[in-house]
């Protein structure tokens, strides 16, 4: 474990960001299993960040993925797994006062857009789990437009990883409109599409794409 760490500015706007007294902390760690892996959504009303883990094998051995709750306060930081019904949770975003949540599915359930409430239990709603009927493979990161547009990524890692049906579509980028329930493909033709983000301006999306590359879309 690293006992110190500094952060590198590659701009002067960056620092803007940081304020006058940047900091880096441990949080929580633990080496039982990869818990702290994707996500990462901060709730600021309530001082909480939720985060999925890598996938790793249950008590059963089974391929599992648990979703984390970190509550951070000035004293201390306190770490719980909490139990919603999204089924191999992966890349998530502030939505609506929850969390929207890419559930990559597995072999019994299908995956999807899925909102998690933040208050206890958890209740959860599928925003959308298909795209024109057919099942996605298993999604991965997910970002909201300014307009309220869904952008989201669909690689065949479920398939690959063994956790999710032979893939009935293609790895790619989508794009959904909740109002009018309204969904296309905005991109296909290479490999596994990982993350995704605007530009501020969202005139440029970037998409991950793994291993080693990043494609550029200009909107």
């Amino acid at each position: 474990m690293a006992t110190e760490a500094t952060f590198v500015t590659h701009h002067p706007s960056f620092e803007t960001v940081l304020g006058p007294r940047p900091r880096i902390s441990l949080c929580h760690e633990r080496t039982d299993a990869p818990f702290f892996h994707e996500a990462g959504v901060y709730i600021h009303s309530t001082g909480e960040i939720f985060v999925t883990s890598n996938r790793y094998a249950d008590s059963d051995g089974n391929p599992t993925i648990s979703i984390s709750k970190v509550r951070i306060t000035d004293e201390e930081y306190r770490h719980e797994i909490i139990f919603p019904d999204v089924p191999m949770a992966n890349g998530g975003v502030n939505y609506q006062g929850g969390i929207l949540f890419c559930a990559q599915g597995n072999l019994t359930h299908p995956g999807g857009l899925i909102f998690m409430s933040i208050i206890p239990p958890y209740p959860t709603k599928t925003i959308i789990s298909t795209f024109n009927g057919v099942p996605f493979n298993s999604l991965n990161d997910v970002v909201i437009a300014k307009d309220g547009a869904i952008w989201f990524t669909d690689p065949i890692y479920g398939y690959e990883q063994g956790f999710r049906q032979p893939p009935l579509l293609p790895a790619q980028v989508y794009r959904y409109e909740p109002g009018s329930n309204s969904i296309r493909a905005v991109a296909d033709g290479f490999g596994r599409p990982n993350g995704i983000a605007f530009s501020p301006d969202e005139k440029v999306l970037y998409v991950t794409v793994s291993p080693h590359l990043i494609l550029r879309m200009q909107l």
